[in-house]
């Protein structure tokens, strides 16, 4: 039972960041979906916590990875256009 919490922590980790570095990843999508009913029906409701945790960290490494590859916008104003004075 321990190896499938640590498999399924392991995999939905990994899908969060796929999506996280490529946004049309369909496959980790399907992942993302699927994954969270199949550790309920197979582990229990603690598979739950698990894929949040693994969901949090997974998005925290692909940001990580993409901050370090390119910068990243952290405004909506195009460059060299003005914020509206308020």
């Amino acid at each position: 039972m321990l190896l499938g919490f640590i498999g399924l922590f392991i995999v939905y980790a990994l899908s969060h960041y796929w999506i996280t570095i490529e946004k049309r990843d369909f496959f980790a999508t399907v992942l993302v979906i699927v994954l969270p009913f199949v550790g309920v029906y197979y582990l229990g409701w603690m598979a739950l916590l698990y894929c949040v945790l693994a969901a949090y960290l997974g998005t925290k490494a692909g940001l990580k990875k993409l901050h370090r590859s390119r910068a990243l916008r952290v405004s909506f104003y195009e460059d060299g256009e003005d914020k509206p004075q308020q």
